[in-house]
C-alpha cells in the first residue's frame, strides 16, 4: 500500500523546516560575520551573536521566514484543495454511479482513509443491491407462477403484477400498462344490487371495502373484448403508518357464476309461464322493502286474478288454460317497464313489484293492463279480463301486512262485479 503523508505531519514536517532555515540563516549570518572581522569562527560566540544580532538583521530573517512560511502553506493548501477537489470528484461517482474510489490518486492520508470508508460502504451497498435485486427477481418468479391474476397496489395505483395479469390486459408489462391507466379497478363494470366490485364501494376504494367486510365474498366483472369475466377478489393488506401495500388475488369464476345464474334461473322461474315464481317475487319484494326502508323509496304491488279461470279450466281443459296462463305472461311482459318485477304468485294469480312508484301511478298501469287484457283476443277466440289490487308500501308496514292489504284491494275488486282495479 502506497505510503502517505497525513496533513498534520505536513504541517509538522513544514514547520520543522521553516525553523531549520530559520536557524541555518542566522548561523550563516554569525559565521559571515566572524568571519568578516578576524577571520576565526571563534572571534563571538553563536549565542553571544544571537543576542546581540541587530534588529535590522533579525527583522529581514523574520520577513524572509513569514515569505516561507507563507510559501508552505500555500502548497500545502493548494494541495489539500487539490486532493479534496479529487475527492469530491470521486465520492460523487461513487454515490450517483457507484464507482470505487481509487485511494493511489489521494495524496494525503486523511483522504485515503475516508476514500477507503466510502469504499467499504460501496461494498455493502453492492451487496444490500445484489440480495434485493435478487429477493425481487425470486417474488417476481413466485408471483408469475400463480395462474390467477397477482397485483400488489400501493395507494390506488398498480406497483407489481404477475404475468397473468400482464397476458389478461394484453399488455407487454407494467410501463406500458400504466401508459393509459393507474389501477385494475378502470376496469371493473358494475352489477346490479351492488352485486360487484366498482372503484369506490360505500365511500371507500374497493381494497379498503374489502378489508372492511372481510367474509362477504367480493367479485368484479370485467369486459374482455365485449365478454364478461367474472372473478372472486381476495385482498391482504400490510399498513405501515399511513401508508399501505396491499397484494390482490383474481380467481376467474366466469364458468360457475354461468353455472349457478343458470341454476338460479330455474330455482327462480316458473316451470310454466317462464316468468319469476313465488321465491323469486319474495327475494325482490324483501330487497324493494329494505332500500324503502333504508332511501324512503316508495314502491307499489299489484295482484292480477284471471276472472272465471276455473270454469275454463273445467269447461275447455287444462291445456287450454295452460295456453292463456303462457299468453297472458307475454301480454304483460311486452307492457311492464325493464324495472318492474312480474311473477306468477299461484295458479291463475301474477303479481308485479314497481319500483318508486306512487299507488296512483300503479293504479294506471294496472287499469292500462285490465284494458289491454280485455280487448285481447287470446287461444281459441277466447276473451278474457282480469281483476287487480294494487298498494303501496308504506314504512309502518310489514311484508305481511303490505300482502295482506294488496289482497283486501284484490278481493273488493273481484266481490265488486270483477275486471276493475282497487287501491
Amino acid at each position: 500500500m502506497k505510503k502517505r503523508t497525513s496533513i498534520v505531519g505536513a504541517f509538522l514536517i513544514s514547520i520543522a523546516v521553516i525553523a531549520f532555515v530559520f536557524v541555518a540563516a542566522i548561523l550563516v549570518l554569525w559565521f559571515n560575520q566572524g568571519f568578516v572581522k578576524s577571520d576565526s569562527l571563534n572571534s563571538i560566540s553563536f549565542f553571544d551573536y544571537f543576542l546581540d544580532i541587530s534588529g535590522i538583521e533579525l527583522l529581514a530573517i523574520f520577513f524572509a521566514a513569514n515569505i516561507m512560511v507563507a510559501i508552505v502553506i500555500h502548497y500545502i493548501a493548494t494541495n489539500i484543495r487539490g486532493n479534496f477537489s479529487k475527492f469530491n470528484e470521486f465520492f460523487h461517482a461513487a454515490a450517483y454511479e457507484g464507482k470505487m474510489i481509487d485511494e493511489d490518486k489521494l495524496k494525503f492520508k486523511e483522504f485515503a482513509e475516508m476514500a477507503r470508508s466510502v469504499n467499504h460502504l460501496l461494498e455493502k451497498e453492492n451487496v444490500i443491491i445484489a440480495e434485493l435485486a435478487f429477493n425481487e427477481k425470486y417474488l417476481q418468479t413466485v408471483l408469475d407462477a400463480q395462474k390467477d391474476i397477482v397485483i400488489v397496489q400501493s395507494r390506488g395505483k398498480l406497483e407489481k403484477a404477475n404475468l397473468a395479469f400482464y397476458n389478461f390486459m394484453k399488455v407487454g408489462g407494467l410501463k406500458e400498462f400504466k401508459i393509459n391507466h393507474q389501477c385494475i379497478s378502470d376496469f371493473f363494470v358494475a352489477g346490479e344490487n351492488g352485486e360487484y366490485l366498482t372503484a369506490k364501494c360505500e365511500g371507500d376504494t374497493w381494497i379498503r371495502y374489502m378489508t372492511l367486510y372481510p367474509l362477504k365474498i367480493h367479485k368484479v366483472k370485467i369486459l374482455d373484448d365485449g365478454k364478461e369475466i367474472i372473478f372472486s377478489v381476495n385482498a391482504r393488506i400490510a399498513e405501515i403508518g399511513d401508508d399501505y401495500k396491499a397484494v390482490v388475488t383474481f380467481h376467474n369464476i366466469t364458468q360457475l357464476e354461468d353455472q349457478r345464474r343458470e341454476l338460479e334461473l330455474e330455482a327462480t322461474t316458473d316451470a310454466l309461464t317462464r316468468v319469476a315464481n313465488r321465491l323469486k317475487f319474495d327475494m325482490i319484494l324483501e330487497q324493494q322493502i329494505e332500500m324503502s326502508r333504508r332511501y324512503s323509496h316508495s314502491f307499489s304491488l299489484i295482484l292480477i286474478d284471471i276472472d272465471n279461470f276455473k270454469k275454463i279450466n273445467d269447461t275447455l281443459g287444462h291445456q287450454v288454460g295452460d295456453n292463456i296462463l303462457l299468453e297472458l305472461a307475454v301480454l304483460v311482459k311486452n307492457v311492464m317497464r325493464k324495472s318492474d318485477t312480474f311473477a306468477r304468485w299461484g295458479g291463475e294469480e301474477f303479481a308485479i313489484i314497481l319500483p318508486q312508484t306512487k299507488v296512483k301511478t300503479a293504479a294506471k298501469i294496472a287499469e292500462k293492463l285490465r284494458l289491454k287484457i280485455e280487448h285481447h283476443t287470446f287461444c281459441d277466440d277466447l276473451n278474457i279480463t282480469c281483476s287487480f289490487g294494487v298498494s303501496e308500501y308504506k314504512k309502518s308496514y310489514s311484508r305481511k301486512e303490505l300482502i295482506v292489504q294488496v289482497d283486501k284491494h284484490l278481493y273488493n275488486a273481484k266481490h265488486s262485479g270483477k275486471n276493475q282495479v282497487s287501491f
